[in-house]
């Protein structure tokens, strides 16, 4: 069940909120609490009943990892040796079931051997589930939770706004929200604000999203089957793959919001304006935020700080202390998070890329050089983003290298394909015209949260440098944006199929 079907937009959720709100009011909001996590285990047992056994199994163990950690206080070993054994066991769930395969194809590749691939699940959204209990782990472990509520915990750990592809919230995010629950759950304010915001992102995913889509499908899986692309083809393919998800991320994002309003619980922001960022700091400062924040927290920071207490010991020159200090933590940063995104060189070198990017925008800046114009910013910046994004679309390393090569002038004719096999047409102006518009909305029209800035949509604190120039186009209860939205909504529910699943889905 997918959050743009028909079946989840007008089924599972107007009944979920139905039976939450009459349970909040008949039973309190415990009930509520405990109603909403049985219910976001069913939408996440749609996939398949092995799909959901996986998810309780594994809110259930953490649970008990938590539970066990809270009740050793004053037994700093074994506390310790529970916090390994718990993170080991959900690194070794996540390892298995999503990089088994890809281990068992590279030592193929590298000693010629035969080893078959084993059959396991592919779980919708492990790494983002697994990766939102670690947080918790971290956080009872640095004594950051007093105490533990299953009700709480496993709604935290499945709540179907964000158990599939984020954002990836921190139990400080969630369980303060829980505690102190609205007792007005029919606040008519909140809910036209939240489905004013799912609407918004519906519309990103059906409308804008999947009608580049073809485009970007055309070019990457054409060179997969073995054919060259001309430049231009190339520049297209990469582009609408660029825009396309831009808006499949976003409608995605604005739809978890939503959907979590709902319910009176605000999730922090994960997407903001990135294709307007000026470097590539500022691009992860917008993109996939929460992403970001658990990297930086949980991985790059701990890095840092120990490899800067060795440089300074050891009393290395400025530049051995920002390699060692800051490039090299960077850089691993990186790599891990494009192997968390998939199992694939494709992914690897994805990360490697932002990486390196990253390291050489904060060289850039230790060295106090020239802060770059905006425009020449934006320009090297985007160029960064495309490149990145031709290997996390690609189908192998091989088809992002073609077409790489083909956007840089070494490509095929001008008429389009050179091909031995059966390639998809594309419509150049078509195409042309659709990348450009959507590129337009991106860089020129405020985005979700400026729109609703009146409204606070998020547990984030709003950025009042982020507001509209236009005051008109904020979002108020009037009858303009009634009749706005309504239309809105209409167009995306005339397209909701569900038949093409959010990228992000595939993590």
């Amino acid at each position: 069940m997918l959050f743009h079907s028909v079946e989840f937009i007008l089924g599972f959720l107007p009944v979920c909120f139905i039976v939450f709100a009459v349970v909040h009011r008949t039973a309190g909001k415990r009930a509520a609490l405990a109603w909403l996590a049985l219910a976001s285990i069913f939408f996440y047992a749609q996939w398949s009943l092995a799909h959901g056994a996986l998810l309780v199994g594994s809110v259930g163990i953490n649970y008990l990892f938590s539970r066990a950690m809270l009740r050793t206080d004053r037994q700093p070993k074994l506390r310790q040796a529970i916090f390994i054994l718990a993170i080991a066991a959900n690194l070794a769930l996540l390892g298995y079931l999503k990089y088994t395969n890809f281990l068992i194809d590279n030592i193929n590749t590298l000693t010629e051997a035969n080893y078959h691939y084993v059959a396991v699940l592919a779980p919708v959204g492990i790494s983002f589930f697994t990766f939102i209990q670690i947080g918790f782990l971290v956080e009872v472990y640095n004594r950051q939770v007093a105490r533990l509520s299953i009700i709480d915990y496993f709604l935290f750990g499945s709540f179907f706004g964000y158990v599939t592809a984020g954002p990836l919230v921190l139990q400080r995010d969630m369980t303060s929200q829980f505690e102190r629950q609205d007792d007005k759950v029919l606040d008519l304010s909140r809910i036209s604000v939240a489905i004013t915001v799912f609407g918004f992102g519906l519309f990103k995913k059906m409308v804008l999203a999947d009608s580049v889509a073809p485009y970007a499908d055309a070019v990457f899986n054409g060179v997969a089957d073995g054919a060259l692309p001309s430049t231009s083809l190339a520049w297209i393919g990469a582009l609408a793959y660029t825009v396309q998800l831009y808006f499949d991320f976003s409608g995605y994002c604005d739809m978890a919001l939503g959907a979590g309003l709902l319910f009176g619980l605000k999730l922090p922001f994960n997407f903001n304006s990135p294709l307007k960022a000026t470097s590539i700091t500022d691009f992860w400062r917008r993109w996939h935020m929460t992403m970001t924040r658990f990297f930086t927290n949980y991985l790059y920071s701990p890095l840092a700080v120990a490899a800067t207490r060795r440089a300074m010991q050891n009393n290395h020159s400025t530049a051995r202390r920002f390699l060692a200090a800051i490039a090299v933590p960077i850089f691993f940063t990186f790599l891990l998070a494009g192997i968390w995104h998939g199992a694939g060189w494709t992914f690897v070198i994805f990360g490697a890329i932002h990486g390196l990017a990253m390291a050489v925008n904060h060289a850039w800046r230790q060295a106090k050089a020239p802060r770059l114009p905006a425009p020449a910013g934006w320009l090297l910046t985007m160029l960064v983003v495309v490149t990145g994004l031709v290997f996390f679309r690609a189908a192998d390393v091989s088809t992002a290298l073609i077409i790489l090569t083909a956007m840089v002038g070494a490509g095929a004719d001008a008429s389009g394909w050179v091909a031995t096999v059966d390639v998809p047409t594309v419509s150049y102006s078509d195409a042309v015209a659709a990348i450009t518009m959507l590129a337009a909305i991106a860089l020129m029209m405020p985005n979700t949260q400026q729109i609703m800035y009146r409204h606070k949509i998020s547990s984030d604190p709003a950025d009042y440098d982020e507001l509209p120039l236009s005051k008109w186009l904020l979002w108020r209860p009037s009858l303009r944006w009634a009749a706005t939205c309504g239309i809105v909504v209409a167009v995306a529910l005339g397209l909701a199929t569900g038949e093409t699943a959010f990228i992000y889905y595939q993590f």
